[in-house]
């Protein structure tokens, strides 16, 4: 399940580990979120999801994070010391009034 919240969220940036966005509320009003990534780890250059009840790491071994809608992109360290570029979709982040909260499965 691929997240929703880029439907009704602007400014969504992410900051190490942290999702940030500006998320509209029920009442139309804007509101500032974030939230910390789960389960994304930096294995061998790529970016992928280990253990979803763990916050993320994959920013301690990686530069160049950005966010396109629901995916996000890197350049991580392989084991060689080497850098590659990958992206993954972020799964089960929803916008609920205002909130960016996980809702399905990561």
């Amino acid at each position: 399940m691929s997240s929703s919240y880029q439907q009704s969220c602007t400014e969504i940036s992410v900051n190490g580990n942290v999702l940030s966005a500006t998320c509209e509320k029920r009442d139309k009003s804007p509101n500032q979120t974030s939230i910390v990534l789960m389960g994304i780890e930096n294995i061998d250059g790529e970016l992928k999801v280990t253990d979803p009840n763990q916050p993320s790491s994959f920013d301690q071994s990686s530069t160049e994070i950005s966010i396109n809608g629901d995916v996000l992109s890197a350049t991580c360290k392989k084991r060689d010391g080497s850098p590659n570029k990958s992206s993954i979709v972020l799964n089960g982040i929803e916008n609920i009034d205002g909130e960016l909260k996980y809702t399905g499965t990561i």
